[in-house]
């Protein structure tokens, strides 16, 4: 009996838990939407205008000599809400990249899942490639990454929207290159990066 009272206390405690996280999450959603919401001096651009979109792909993975190297290769799998990557779990060599010309993320790549979902985001800490799962944005000097991070961050549904396939939704790196963004000045995004964070 007085068991059931403290996992009755337990479930109670863990269901209150939720409840308040569900609404902390609303709160910073609603504070990120108003965040990004285009103000007067702000400039709308599309992404292949401040930035170059990078797709990936894999090797083969009945070739030994492409695989167990020392190269960072990243898949949607590895993705799990962290905000920079510093590792992955499989790893290529220069072998592979040569033979399949891969394109490498340089650090600070804003990475984003294509398929499989779509939506799931991250920053690269290190340098590194990736499968064909990512439409990944290399920012040029106007746009700040950890500004398009948290854009990207709250545009999940739309970015979802934008997706097409019949075995399941994928975005094209042309859909990717064309999405419209609003465009403040740099110190302007470094603001409000500061103060999402």
């Amino acid at each position: 009996s007085r068991l059931d009272s403290a996992f009755s206390h337990i479930d109670a405690l863990k269901a209150n838990a939720e409840k308040q996280l569900n609404e902390a999450r609303k709160l910073f959603q609603a504070e990120l939407t108003e965040c990004m919401k285009p103000k007067e001096g702000w400039e709308e651009k599309r992404i292949k205008e401040v930035g170059e979109v990078i797709g990936g792909t894999t090797p083969s993975t009945t070739n030994p000599l492409f695989w167990g190297g020392d190269i960072c290769w990243i898949s949607p799998a590895e993705l799990h809400g962290e905000h920079y990557l510093y590792d992955s779990v499989k790893k290529i060599t220069k072998e592979a990249v040569e033979a399949k010309s891969l394109k490498e993320l340089p650090i600070g790549t804003v990475i984003l899942s294509s398929r499989a979902p779509i939506g799931k985001i991250a920053i690269n800490k290190v340098p590194m490639y990736c499968n064909q799962g990512f439409k990944c944005v290399v920012c040029k000097s106007e746009l700040y990454n950890e500004y398009l991070y948290w854009w990207f961050y709250g545009k999940k549904e739309y970015l979802n929207s934008l997706g097409t396939g019949a075995t399941f939704l994928e975005i094209s790196k042309k859909v990717v290159e064309n999405i419209i963004i609003p465009i403040p000045p740099l110190d302007i995004q470094r603001s409000i990066v500061s103060h999402l964070d």
